[in-house]
């Protein structure tokens, strides 16, 4: 039965979270304007390296202003609370940050309990710090000198989707970033594109209007189709397509339109990467990194080889195996790395890298540390990424805040422009640190990557992409770990296939033999033949825990 017009309101309100039901419905009415001066005053590509020499001289400056204006001069701050419980007040602040710079101080005060987990940030579990006690939302710290932008919404991959508002300015400062980033790799002269859906404000789209920013124009926008919760959101998605397309033309280098495609229908993508070819043309397509390894699979049964294409892959770690998928095609790939709600860029491709991963840190827009107090993953301590936006034009300002994710971070001097314009920190290995749950009991999700990805597909059948990890839970309130298994793959020996995936998990301490076969006693394993679930970006992760759909029986 079709939605009333109250409902479709009250579904599109619940799910911005805060960022306001008149500014959602203004925003078609006014982005054309914003749009058309975000394009026209262009970065030139020469000016990146300058301009990012130029803001990470003011890091610290940056800092304490933000500091200022959003902790000790907002008595509701949830940050001046913390700040408040450690002793910090903001003379003290200054001088340490003066005296020993930006990380010592982040360090400092995040030794002493001034940082938020995901958790906390996002409001899902309460902030305890000693005898302090106290629950927060993002929008208690929301940044309202944003200024004017795109509603993004982070994927809800493995959580809920989380709303926000990206300016256009947080874009600007990022851009000199990615002018940068295109030069080191040689792909200013290349055809981009991108492989999204119309949503607005996801990041491939957000990543293209910074390319345009530079100068340079999106020659395709192959738009993956995706399901909308209502005409009215489609209508919207559609609206605010069809706006950034025309002013991006009509003020800027160029913005193609929404060109449709079905995910089991990657041909178009391939035919277009060949006719670029023919023409003497390399090309560029951003896009999540399960997308990249499908349209290479794509090209390989249609006999094609995408040797003049580079892929910018994000949204998932990228692993030997899809490094080894894409690159087998004649494709090369690079890769970005950034998290929402405001969409925050962490980190763009080495030009030399060492790792497949391996990012130099966009440490002109954040503070990036590890976190002093280390959790337990996979039987080893891991320090958790603690990020600081610097510019008051983020949607939020975050200060040592947790998005989920570890990582090995070193500086080296790779000889890379990004290396040379100073961002010298490199970034490699990022993983989520979730672990199922069940029984009480749990297990670190990403020591099974490689085995769902590789070992799996050579013993049972299938590539990668084929063999995904559930946790679900059913109405009577049991987890189950359901393993999908895409139909394609044939026939298998399912009992085989789950005692291989009992023996994988009980490997390594004596604690995970004891809990493989607690769940094992408990009927917690099963497998299911289906498609791996997917993302509306395309991203499909081997392993999904907290998964929200209920386990069938």
């Amino acid at each position: 039965m079709p939605m009333t017009l109250r409902q479709e309101l009250k579904l599109i309100k619940a799910d911005i979270q805060g960022i306001g039901i008149r500014k959602l419905l203004a925003l078609p009415v006014t982005l054309p304007l914003d749009l058309k001066k975000f394009f026209s005053e262009r970065i030139p590509l020469e000016q990146s390296e300058e301009r990012i020499k130029q803001a990470l001289g003011t890091r610290e400056e940056r800092f304490l202003a933000l500091c200022k204006a959003e902790i000790y001069d907002r008595p509701q701050s949830p940050y001046l609370k913390l700040m408040q419980h450690a002793g910090c007040g903001f003379p003290d602040l200054e001088e340490h940050t003066r005296r020993h710079g930006l990380e010592s101080s982040l360090k400092k005060i995040a030794s002493e309990g001034v940082y938020l987990t995901a958790a906390e940030f996002k409001g899902k579990k309460e902030v305890v710090r000693g005898t302090l006690r106290f629950r927060m939302t993002p929008q208690d710290v929301a940044l309202q000198h944003s200024g004017p932008g795109l509603v993004t919404r982070s994927s809800g991959t493995s959580n809920e989707p989380l709303s926000s508002l990206a300016s256009l300015d947080w874009l600007a400062h990022d851009a000199a970033t990615v002018g940068v980033f295109l030069s080191a790799h040689k792909l200013g002269r290349h055809s981009h594109a991108v492989y999204e859906p119309i949503l607005p404000g996801v990041g491939g789209i957000m990543f293209m209007k910074m390319v345009a920013k530079l100068g340079l124009s999106c020659d395709r926008w192959f738009a993956r189709s995706v399901p909308f919760n209502s005409w009215m959101e489609k209508t919207y998605a559609a609206l605010i397509a069809r706006e950034l397309s025309w002013t991006g033309t009509r003020f800027g280098p160029g913005f193609s339109r929404p060109l449709y495609i079905e995910r089991n229908n990657l041909r178009p993508i391939v035919r277009w990467v060949g006719e670029m070819r023919d023409h003497g043309r390399q090309t560029c397509i951003r896009t999540v990194a399960s997308s990249a390894v499908r349209i290479a699979q794509a090209a390989e049964d249609m006999g094609e080889s995408l040797e003049n294409l580079t892929f910018i892959s994000t949204g998932e770690p990228m692993t030997k195996a899809k490094y080894g998928v894409i690159t087998r095609s004649g494709a090369k790939t690079t890769v970005a790395y950034g998290y929402d709600p405001g969409t925050v860029h962490v980190g763009f491709g080495c030009a030399n890298p060492v790792h497949v991963d391996e990012m130099h840190a966009n440490l002109n827009t954040l503070g990036i540390i590890a976190h002093p107090f280390p959790a337990s993953h996979k039987g080893e301590q891991i320090n958790p990424l603690l990020f600081t936006t610097l510019y008051d034009s983020a949607a939020f300002f975050q200060l040592n805040v947790e998005n989920g994710d570890y990582a090995v971070m070193e500086e080296r001097d790779c000889g890379c422009g990004l290396q040379k314009a100073g961002l010298s920190l490199h970034i490699h290995r990022v993983r989520s640190y979730e672990k199922f749950t069940s029984e009480g009991l749990s297990y670190p999700v990403w020591a099974l990557v490689e085995f769902l990805e590789t070992t799996l597909p050579s013993e049972f059948g299938g590539g990668i992409g084929d063999y995904q990890l559930l946790e679900e839970q059913s109405d009577s309130g049991q987890t189950f770990l359901t393993l999908l298994v895409h139909p394609h793959v044939g026939t298998l020996d399912e009992k085989q296939l789950l005692l291989r995936l009992q023996d994988k998990l009980a490997e390594g301490q004596k604690g995970h033999r004891f809990m493989t076969q607690v769940w094992k006693d408990s009927g917690t394993f099963r497998v299911r033949r289906e498609p791996p679930v997917e993302s509306l970006r395309g991203k499909v992760l081997p392993i999904q825990p907290s998964f929200k759909k209920t386990a069938r029986h």
